[in-house]
């Protein structure tokens, strides 16, 4: 055992790998020996030997005390023990310690050995040895910093928390350098540098997994302590030393399931032990770290969430018009073109109110994926409300490639829909706007939905390109819209009326009230062309009410002479008013006329949007006594099965588009097939746009019921119709 106490080697061993700090001095104060730990602690990687560095000069504890002046032990029995102060010469950061001193004498009148003794007691708790100067100053610096980090952790942006988070660690704990790293999506060899203090790394990477202190960290997500690299085995330290980097900490940034988020570490050009204090606190600061991140990607998510359309998942409004902005700023910069495409399902409505908002949300999720299937890899898919999509494309080619890129999106809603499934609209129109070099995100916007509306005029399933003809148009709807709500209450607007003939006796059964309007400066507006801008300005209930209650009026004048009935068309926003029934009533006893005398013509297209109050409405009209005709059949789209769901309609009229080919055979056995349904239902036939002895010969040998044309009579004016309905009465010997 003696020869063991007496090899130096082991003697040496021992000193080194001890946790507290040891140095040795002569009797002049000078130090001989100080161990790895010592040198950690104060900063140096070894002691000066010229001149030889003094216990005052390697503490400094003289003026550093707690208690007082510290009184080196140089006598033989001289001995201290107490709190002290030393100071990292790199970083002149004080350390606290506890510290023990005392002399040991050598035989053989070789003098006398000073033995230091020194404890780091940063992460100490407070059992009395602690100093006042930690307490007061050192813990006042953590937590004002772990105060700062919190404060942005809530509402701070993510980079400067980083450089605060850095910047607060290097400082406290007085190292070179701070780093902040995280994993790079699909990238096994490399880890992000995203935040750090000191000199910038070279590279903004640095190795993964076992290859660097940060990539073992994050692989074994657990704190990483390394005190010498020379002495590392877990992991290589060539990245460290391409630093210059002696020791240092990784601690893991809590992250989710599949891992840390990142790694916070520290590092020293010199060899050094962390405390426990250190650790504390480094993981403190990884704990803010890791709240401000989740609080920040929920935010991501609930911002990403904001830009999204909850039912089909696309872009929303929001983020179209961002990434038109976008798109309009990079086409300016790079001479490109940018195109608009405004896209709404026609007839969505048929499937919305028969089969129910379920299942035409189900069918605007099919669209929407059929849609983002044919559009091209960057182009914007989104929905921007109803059942209306906007597309916006970057790098188009001109007009014509615009015009390729809309026919194969009508082309993937077009696409049949597989045996067995729920119904899917079968087409969509598309308004085409191109980006100038001044053009701004409102503009294409309103351009490409003046051009979607021409789309639609023109024919289910189509384009149109905008050109400045739609401005014209746009500004004669906004004008017309003004000027009708004028011509309403000036008696610009006139009734004709056009008779309805019985095919077999040639008498006249009924008037068709027909709308007119004279504009003082335009000249007579088509009745399609203002119409159409009722329905869109909401002029359409007045428009409507002023032909039932004129219509109604002129008819009970004449019911004194004559049993001619009344027919006046009506709107799909007038059957959905749930006032209707009331108001038609209102009419009749304010006119006196009798609800069998007056018909209805309601257009297909309006039958087929029924929902539950469009439904409610033609039975209420039906149990009044009026009668229901529904107009244009074969216009748009087959109704037969609403005829059998509401067998409310006693009449149906045959679009002229059917009458005009006759007598041609084809044209005859459609006539004929139609005539044959309608006896099936049990209804009267009415074929309009008669024009030609021959069309009314067909009609009648295929046994259509009443007829209504230029060849029997045109629209006529109150007197001219009143004149021929008397003179028609005293001809027939008694009313008609």
């Amino acid at each position: 055992m003696r020869d063991v106490l007496d090899d130096t080697d082991v003697l040496r061993a021992v000193l080194d790998e001890s946790p507290d700090l040891i140095a040795l001095a002569d009797d002049g104060g000078r130090v001989f020996y100080l161990n790895r730990t010592g040198l950690a602690l104060i900063g140096l990687t070894g002691l000066p030997s010229d001149p030889a560095m003094t216990i005052d000069e390697l503490f400094g504890c003289a003026h550093a005390t707690v208690d007082g002046p510290c009184p080196l032990a140089h006598s033989a029995t001289g001995r201290w023990h107490g709190p002290a102060e030393i100071e990292n010469v790199a970083t002149d950061v004080p350390i606290p310690v506890r510290t023990t001193s005392f002399v040991v004498p050598r035989s053989g009148g070789r003098g006398n050995v000073t033995v230091w003794l020194a404890r780091d007691v940063r992460g100490a708790h407070d059992d009395g040895w602690q100093s006042a100067v930690e307490t007061s100053t050192y813990r006042a610096a953590e937590q004002q910093a772990i105060a700062n980090l919190s404060r942005l952790a809530l509402d701070g942006d993510i980079d400067q928390l980083l450089d605060s988070a850095t910047t607060a660690a290097s400082t406290l704990m007085g190292v070179d350098r701070c780093m902040i790293t995280r994993p790079i999506a699909g990238d096994d060899d490399e880890i992000a540098v995203v935040g750090f203090t000191g000199q910038p790394p070279r590279l903004p990477t640095m190795p993964a997994r076992d290859k660097s202190l940060m990539g073992y960290t994050m692989m074994v997500d657990e704190v990483v302590l390394c005190y010498d690299r020379d002495e590392e085995t877990r992991f290589s330290t060539a990245a460290m030393a391409s630093f210059g980097f002696r020791s240092g900490v990784g601690v893991p940034i809590p992250g989710g399931e599949s891992g840390p988020w990142g790694v916070l570490s520290v590092h020293s050009n010199h060899n050094r032990v962390y405390s426990a204090r250190e650790l504390s606190f480094l993981q403190t600061v990884t704990g803010v770290l890791s709240a401000a991140i989740r609080r920040v990607d929920l935010d991501e998510q609930l911002h990403a969430r904001s830009l999204r359309d909850p039912l089909t998942n696309l872009a929303n409004r929001t983020q179209a018009y961002q990434r038109i902005d976008e798109a309009l700023a990079r086409a300016r910069d790079d001479g490109s073109s940018v195109a608009i495409l405004l896209l709404d399902v026609d007839d969505f409505k048929i499937i919305n109110d028969s089969l129910g908002h379920e299942a035409g949300d189900r069918a605007l999720v099919r669209v929407a994926h059929r849609l983002a299937a044919a559009s091209r890899d960057g182009d914007t898919v989104a929905r921007i409300g109803g059942d209306e999509f906007l597309i916006v494309c970057e790098d188009v080619d001109g007009i014509e490639h615009a015009q390729r890129l809309a026919d194969n999106l009508t082309f993937a809603v077009n696409r049949p829909q597989p045996l067995g499934t729920e119904p899917l609209p079968l087409s969509a129109s598309i308004g085409i706007a191109m980006s100038t070099a001044t053009s701004t995100r409102q503009e294409l916007i309103h351009q490409a939905d003046l051009a979607m509306y021409r789309a639609k005029d023109i024919g289910h399933g189509g384009s149109a390109v905008f050109d400045h003809g739609d401005l014209y148009d746009a500004d004669r709807t906004r004008r017309l819209s003004v000027d009708l709500r004028a011509a309403l209450g000036e008696g610009e607007l006139n009734l004709l009326y056009q008779p309805i003939v019985d095919i077999a006796t040639g008498r006249v059964v009924a008037m068709e009230a027909l709308a007119r309007w004279r504009h003082p400066s335009l000249g007579v507006i088509d009745p399609t062309e203002f119409v159409a801008v009722a329905e869109r300005t909401g002029l359409v209930g007045g428009l409507g009410e002023w032909a039932l209650r004129t219509a109604c009026l002129q008819a009970a004048s004449w019911r004194r002479f004559t049993d001619v009935g009344i027919r006046v068309n009506v709107s799909a926003m007038q059957l959905r008013d749930t006032a209707f029934v009331d108001k038609v009533a209102g009419v009749l006893r304010w006119t006196g006329l009798e609800p069998a005398a007056l018909g209805l013509e309601i257009t297909e297209t309006v039958s087929l949007s029924d929902n539950d109050r469009v439904s409610g409405t033609l039975t209420a009209l039906h149990d009044m006594g009026i009668g229901l005709a529904l107009d244009d059949l074969g216009s748009g789209y087959s109704s037969i099965a609403y005829l059998n769901r509401y067998p409310v309609f006693e009449c149906f009229k045959i679009d002229k588009s059917y009458i005009a080919d006759l007598p041609d055979p084809r044209a005859t056995a459609i006539l004929t097939a139609i005539v044959m349904l309608a006896r099936a239902f049990g209804l009267v036939v009415v074929g309009e746009g008669v024009e030609t002895p021959e069309q009314l010969a067909t009609l009648r040998e295929c046994g259509c019921d009443l007829a209504q044309g230029f060849l029997l009579g045109r629209p006529m004016t109150e007197s001219q119709a009143t004149i021929a309905l008397a003179t028609s009465g005293e001809q027939a010997g008694a009313p008609a």
